[in-house]
């Protein structure tokens, strides 16, 4: 499959949603597996076919530092259990739209200042789609949130050679290659044994070749 066949067969899973009220779409996956792109080219598409879009991202939901490093800052379970706030995203997103609200409130957290934030709300326009990306969305405690799940794979060593070229501001090649194993991707590894987003996603996606995808479910 190629990156443009798969964007239309996600496009067209997106356009099949009702447009009687805004949807919510989750993309779902490990960190550098490749989201934020994905999402970005299939707003794009969606959009130019007509539908309205609204991007939201999970990395604009974050817990503070102290909370997000409580259990030490390589833990596994600490990134899965306390970087993200749930509770927020569904507070300002997810319940809003469900409800049929004309406004969503698109951040609650600055990761790079580490304060909270409070945006000016965004629009929904009529039959709108809410495109959310970010890690850990298909997880027990926003199940039945969403109307289209799609999850990112890739095999781990394709996602650490993408870190150590993304994520150079992290350390040295070294220390973003223990926090890449340590931290995220077991903390992944944890997500898929805990939380089973594959059998919660409506879709699923292999990007160890971003250009060359493979369609896995």
């Amino acid at each position: 499959m190629t990156r443009d066949e798969l964007l239309v067969e996600l496009a067209g899973r997106v356009l099949a949603l009702g447009d009687d009220r805004a949807r919510l779409v989750a993309v779902d996956g490990m960190s550098c597996v490749g989201k934020t792109t994905l999402a970005t080219e299939l707003a794009t598409v969606v959009d130019g076919a007509g539908r309205p879009v609204v991007r939201v991202g999970y990395d604009d939901f974050h817990q503070p530092r102290e909370v997000r490093h409580r259990q030490d800052r390589l833990s596994a379970e600490g990134y899965l259990r306390d970087s993200y706030d749930a509770a927020a995203l569904r507070r300002l997103v997810l319940a809003p739209v469900r409800a049929g609200a004309a406004v969503v409130v698109p951040a609650s957290f600055d990761l790079a200042s580490d304060e909270p934030v409070s945006p000016d709300p965004v629009s929904l326009p009529a039959g709108a789609v809410v495109l959310v990306e970010g890690e850990f969305l298909l997880s027990p405690e926003l199940a039945g949130s969403f109307d289209l799940g799609v999850l990112l794979v890739a095999e781990p060593g394709a996602v650490l050679t993408r870190a150590l070229a993304r994520d150079g501001d992290l350390g040295t090649p070294d220390q973003v290659r223990e926090l890449y194993l340590r931290r995220y991707l077991g903390a992944w590894a944890l997500h898929e044994e805990q939380h089973d987003p594959w059998s919660r996603a409506d879709v699923v996606v292999d990007l160890t070749e971003p250009d060359r995808p493979r369609r896995l479910g």
